[in-house]
């Protein structure tokens, strides 16, 4: 082969590439950081809307969905409270304390999946899977004095 042609395969390979990547920057651009449906969780999340009124209304459902009673929430979530705490930034709102406990507190009831979790709290699946094992170690650390582990040792031969 030719030096001519080899250089014209590189080019070509080359403008092939860089059209390439201008597509992925042209695709990975943002112009709105939540899904207009997710910006509505306020509104309309399980947190705001169902679960409040099954704490106030119907405490049988609310332990069906949670696993704990109102009462049992709240002193839970005054415990990690200030281990999970976020702040609010400019850019955005930060989920509450209290919206994670739940959302953790229904994946540990019912074993949701994260996609599951983020319909019914309007709440992104990735962002769920960053806050559930930092509520876990939370709880883990709040409730390891009430705890007790059988120290049973297993012998193998």
């Amino acid at each position: 082969m030719s030096t001519e042609v080899v250089r014209a395969g590189v080019v070509g390979v080359a403008l092939l590439l860089r059209k390439e990547l201008e597509k992925r920057k042209k695709r990975e651009s943002r112009k709105v950081w939540v899904k207009n449906w997710v910006g509505r969780r306020e509104k309309y999340g399980a947190s705001s809307t169902l679960l409040k009124e099954l704490k106030d209304e119907d405490p049988v459902s609310c332990w069906n969905i949670l696993r704990l009673g109102g009462a049992q929430f709240d002193a839970l979530l005054q415990m990690i409270d200030g281990m999970i705490n976020k702040q609010d930034t400019k850019i955005r709102i930060a989920i509450t304390t209290a919206t994670n406990l739940e959302i953790t507190l229904r994946y540990l009831a019912t074993g949701d999946s994260f996609k599951s979790l983020e319909y019914l709290f309007r709440i992104s699946e990735p962002t769920i899977l960053l806050f559930v094992p930092e509520v876990l170690t939370a709880i883990s650390h709040v409730l390891k004095p009430f705890i007790k582990v059988s120290e049973n040792k297993v012998i193998t031969n």
